[in-house]
C-alpha cells in the first residue's frame, strides 16, 4: 500500500512538474523506472554523437555510464582520465558536445532547475556549449520552490562532499558551515529559469524513484 500511495504521489506530481518544464520550452519526459532512462536516452541521442557527463550518483545508478561506455558513442569520460591535466582537457572539450548528460540538485514544480557547482564542470556545460543537455533526475529532487531548491541543497551538499572525499567542515559535522575551504564545493549556484533562448535544448527525465542525493 505504501509503494503504491507514492507511486500515486509522485505520477501526479511529475505530471505537473513536466508540463511546467514543457510550459518553459524543454523538452521534459516521465518515466516509471531507472530502467526505462536508457531505452529512452536511444531514442533520443543519435549515435557517433560527442557526449559527456557530469559528475552524478544518479547517471551511473540508472545505467547511463554503462551504456554511453559500451554503445557507438564518442564518449568523453571523465571517469577513466589518468590525471588532472587529462580531466581537464576532457573538461574542456565538453562544450563541443553534441549530448552533455547531468542530474539537478533540484527541480522546482513550477519548473525552474537549480544547480550548486564547485569549479564549474558542470554548470558550465550546461549553461552553454553543448548542442543539447540531459538531465536525468528522481522525483526526490523535486520541491515546492527556489528557497525549498536552496534548503535541500545545502542538507545534501555535506553528503557530496564526503562522497567527493573533500576535507571541508561540513564532512566533521554533517552539516553546511558556510566555510571558506579551498575544497569548498558550494560555489556556483545556477538557477535555469527557462528554455526560451534555445527551445528544447534541455530534455529532463523525471524518474519516479528516489536517486542520487
Amino acid at each position: 500500500m505504501r509503494e503504491e500511495l507514492w507511486n500515486w504521489k509522485y505520477q501526479k506530481l511529475g505530471e505537473k512538474v513536466v508540463e511546467n518544464l514543457k510550459r518553459k520550452k524543454h523538452d521534459a519526459f516521465l518515466v516509471e523506472k531507472r530502467e526505462d532512462v536508457v531505452p529512452l536516452l536511444k531514442e533520443i541521442m543519435k549515435e557517433n554523437s560527442l557526449v559527456a557527463v557530469g559528475g552524478s550518483l544518479t547517471l551511473s545508478e540508472c545505467g547511463v555510464l554503462d551504456f554511453l561506455r559500451n554503445e557507438n558513442f564518442n564518449f568523453l569520460d571523465r571517469y577513466n582520465a589518468k590525471s588532472k591535466e587529462e580531466l581537464e582537457k576532457i573538461q574542456y572539450e565538453m562544450f563541443k558536445a553534441d549530448y552533455f548528460l547531468c542530474s539537478a540538485n533540484a527541480i522546482t514544480e513550477d519548473g525552474k532547475i537549480v544547480q550548486l557547482d564547485g569549479n564549474g564542470s558542470r554548470v558550465a556545460p550546461m549553461i552553454f556549449g553543448p548542442k543539447n543537455v540531459i538531465i536525468v533526475a528522481g522525483m526526490n529532487k523535486v520541491v515546492p520552490d527556489l528557497e525549498s531548491a536552496n534548503k535541500r541543497i545545502e542538507y545534501i551538499s555535506p553528503m557530496n562532499s564526503k562522497r567527493l572525499n573533500f576535507d571541508t567542515p561540513c564532512t566533521y559535522t554533517g552539516k553546511c558551515d558556510d566555510c571558506m575551504s579551498p575544497q569548498r564545493i558550494c560555489v556556483h549556484r545556477v538557477i535555469v529559469e527557462t528554455g526560451v533562448r534555445h527551445p528544447g535544448r534541455f530534455k529532463i527525465i523525471l524518474v519516479k524513484e528516489d536517486l542520487g542525493l
